[in-house]
């Protein structure tokens, strides 16, 4: 059961500057909140099965904040991804298989079937994702007037994310387009997130 990953979360969502989720409980600006996290994982492992160079992305729509939870959500996996990749990031995203993911679980107990697909990231000053038809993503990091990134720190959330700090950025143009799940384009917010994740 033992699994370990380490990567980049790049995520947007309907909400404007700032997200208030990650600072909540909170009232999202539309009373609900819809959004995606985008995982490039660099390194990892699950019970032997390497999952460094995977791809994976979750859709989600909550009837309310992160605090609500009762949420509907889809992962979609890299097409690229071998089967026991498949199944192994399946199980540690959906909280199968405890650490963080129990947190998937909890915000997300409907998963629809999880679609394989392809999912190309560009990294650089100004990160840019699409997930096979449904999914684009484009962020621009904000910065301070001396050009140093701004970043959320110590937010209630960051916590259970075990994250310390995002970084922030715009996510005007990102939109999410599953005929399954609420349509939704981006309110402005986006953020770029390092994590280092592992169960047992």
């Amino acid at each position: 059961m033992a699994w370990n990953i380490t990567g980049r979360i790049l995520e947007t969502c309907s909400c404007k500057m700032v997200c208030p989720c990650w600072v909540g409980p909170a009232y999202p600006d539309q009373g609900w909140c819809i959004g995606g996290f985008v995982f490039d994982i660099q390194e990892g492992d699950s019970d032997g099965v390497n999952l460094g160079g995977c791809k994976v992305a979750i859709a989600f729509d909550l009837p309310g904040d992160f605090f609500t939870a009762n949420g509907t959500g889809r992962l979609y996996i890299d097409e690229s991804a071998s089967s026991a990749q498949r199944q192994e990031l399946e199980a540690i995203l959906t909280g199968k298989k405890g650490g963080v993911g129990d947190v998937f679980l909890q915000l997300i107990p409907k998963w629809l079937p999880t679609q394989y697909t392809n999912i190309d990231i560009q990294q650089g000053d100004n990160p840019s994702i699409t997930v096979g038809s449904v999914g684009h993503i484009k962020l621009q990091p904000i910065k301070t007037q001396d050009g140093r990134q701004a970043r959320l720190v110590d937010a209630p959330v960051l916590g259970l994310f075990e994250c310390g700090s995002i970084d922030l950025a715009w996510g005007d143009g990102s939109r999410w387009l599953d005929p399954e799940l609420r349509p939704w384009v981006s309110g402005g917010w986006g953020a770029v997130v390092d994590f280092a994740w592992s169960g047992s």
